[in-house]
Formats: C-alpha cells, sequence, structure tokens
C-alpha cells in the first residue's frame, strides 16, 4: 500500500487546489445530511463534533487494546481532561455534560451498553452501524484531499476498513490538542458556537472563489430557507445565525432585507481556510500514522 502525503496546514493553504478539498467536502456533507439527518447531527457542532471524536477514540483504543478503558463517563472525563478543552471550557469537559451526552447517543442508539456480565456498570461500545458513520465521516475527508492531489487514500480505506480504528484515534488526539481548532478565530466561532452553526459557515464559505478582489467576497444567492432545507436546521434559528453574522459585519447582501446576492468577508474567507486546514492536516496525518502502523 503507498504511503500517503501528510500535510501541515501552511502546506494545505499554500495549494490551489485546497478550495476543490474544501467544496468537495462540503458536497459529500450535504449528500450525508440528506440521506441520514439525524446521526449527521451528532457531527454537526463543535461541542458535539469534540465529544463525539472523544467517544470514538475510546472505542477503537479499546477495541485494540482490552487493557485500554472502554467508553464510560469517568474514561471520556479523563480523556478530556487531558486536552484544551478541560482548561477553556468546563461545561463540555463537565461530568453532567459527559453524562447527557453518552444518554442521547445511547437513546439514538450510537452507542450500547457493554456485552451483559461485563461489570463496568457504565461501559459502553460503539455498534458496527456507528463504526460505519465516523468510517464514512473520515472517508469523505480522504476523499476530499484525493481531489485536491490526485491521491487515492479513500480507496485505501475501502480496501482496509480496519485503518479507522487507528486513524480516528491519531486523528482526534491531534485536534483535541489543538487550540487552533478547538477555539477557532471568533469570525468562525460566531458560527461554530451555534447548534448546527458549523454547517452555516461550510455552506457559505465553500461558494467563496479561491481568489477575489476588494473588500466582499461574493457567494451567490443565500437564504436562510436554503440553508435550513439542505441540512434541516429550524429555518428561524439558521436565520439568527445569519442576523449575528450580518450585524458582525461578516456576511451582508446587495440589496436590503437580506436580498439580492450575498457577500462575506475576506476576514472570515481566511479565517475559515486556516481552520479547516488545520483538521485536513490531522486527517492526512493520522492516515498516514495508520498506515504505517505494525498490524496485530
Amino acid at each position: 500500500m503507498s504511503l500517503f502525503k501528510a500535510y501541515v496546514p501552511e502546506e494545505l493553504l499554500a495549494q490551489p487546489r485546497f478550495h476543490e478539498c474544501l467544496t468537495t467536502s462540503v458536497e459529500s456533507l450535504l449528500a450525508t445530511h440528506r440521506e441520514i439527518p439525524r446521526e449527521v447531527r451528532y457531527l454537526a457542532d463543535l461541542r458535539k463534533w469534540l465529544l463525539s471524536q472523544a467517544i470514538f477514540v475510546l472505542h477503537f483504543e479499546h477495541k485494540g487494546d482490552p487493557a485500554c478503558p472502554p467508553i464510560s463517563p469517568s474514561a471520556l472525563l479523563r480523556l478530556l481532561s487531558g486536552t484544551v478543552i478541560a482548561s477553556r471550557n468546563t461545561v463540555i469537559a463537565s461530568r453532567n455534560t459527559v453524562i447527557a451526552f453518552l444518554g442521547e447517543l445511547g437513546y439514538y442508539r450510537l452507542i450500547e451498553p457493554a456485552a451483559a456480565g461485563d461489570r463496568r456498570r457504565k461501559a459502553f461500545v460503539a455498534p458496527p452501524h456507528s463504526e460505519d458513520l465516523i468510517r464514512r465521516w473520515y472517508g469523505t475527508h480522504l476523499h476530499a484531499l484525493d481531489v485536491m492531489d490526485g491521491g487515492a487514500r479513500a480507496a485505501a480505506l475501502d480496501a482496509s476498513p480496519h485503518l479507522i480504528d487507528r486513524a480516528q484515534p491519531a486523528m482526534a488526539r491531534l485536534l483535541l490538542a489543538d487550540a487552533g481548532w478547538y477555539d477557532p478565530p471568533c469570525s468562525v466561532g460566531l458560527f461554530t458556537r451555534a447548534e448546527s452553526g458549523s454547517n452555516v459557515i461550510h455552506d457559505l464559505v465553500s461558494r467563496a472563489p479561491w481568489r477575489w478582489g476588494g473588500e466582499r467576497v461574493p457567494v451567490g444567492p443565500v437564504s436562510s430557507n436554503g440553508i435550513s432545507g439542505r441540512y434541516l436546521i429550524s429555518q428561524s434559528h439558521t436565520a439568527r445565525i445569519l442576523a449575528r453574522a450580518r450585524d458582525a459585519g461578516l456576511i451582508g447582501w446587495d440589496r436590503p432585507g437580506n436580498r439580492g446576492d450575498c457577500w462575506v468577508s475576506p476576514h472570515l474567507v481566511e479565517d475559515y481556510r486556516r481552520w479547516q486546514a488545520l483538521k485536513f492536516a490531522a486527517v492526512s496525518k493520522s492516515f498516514r500514522m495508520a498506515q504505517q502502523a505494525p498490524a496485530g
């Protein structure tokens, strides 16, 4: 199996086709939302994304080595305590938040209690369909990188699905330790702090041309109805997110009343691309690490 290139964020930002990487990932996100909207909502905002990825770290590491702790409130809290999250957001890293989130995932059967007879009363495992979900999410990011540089990472994962067992924990640990990912610039954070706000910023900024002139970046027609329909988000909630971004000077429309074509600020586009480069660098690095790890 060929070893694929691992990038650092600066290399990605220098790639003219990184724009295609970003637009490809958004197109895949939209397709997945249409197919399995309930499941994907757990990866749709930064707080849920962080907790979900941390849960899968525990799952895959325990799967590979039973001496590692399985999914449980205490194990998840210990994992989070060693990351920037614990120092920057005690709410996310609190026991109440962790227990509530595990309960929510359990209700939707994205995790399930460990096998009967296990003395760990609050231990959980991720069933096969949840593994498939995270493999699909990771695979769409590999495909986006492939579109950019002509690689075949996604095909390699399809041929060796077990690579996700090593790749996901490596990727998640890289990003859980990266303050730039967890605590993005204020322009990006205005979106990611809101429920499903990550979908809104993905949708907006993916429309921006790679290069532009002037102080406004044109992104074409944008409406709260259109975005809410594509991602199955409340129209009123989407409108509030867009209004906050407009009031902050991050987006605007050619005509009053949010009519005409929309524009976004260059500041928002640049901040978003740097933020996304952190994620795609971690994906590329973690996949190479998974390829190089000894089998067994």
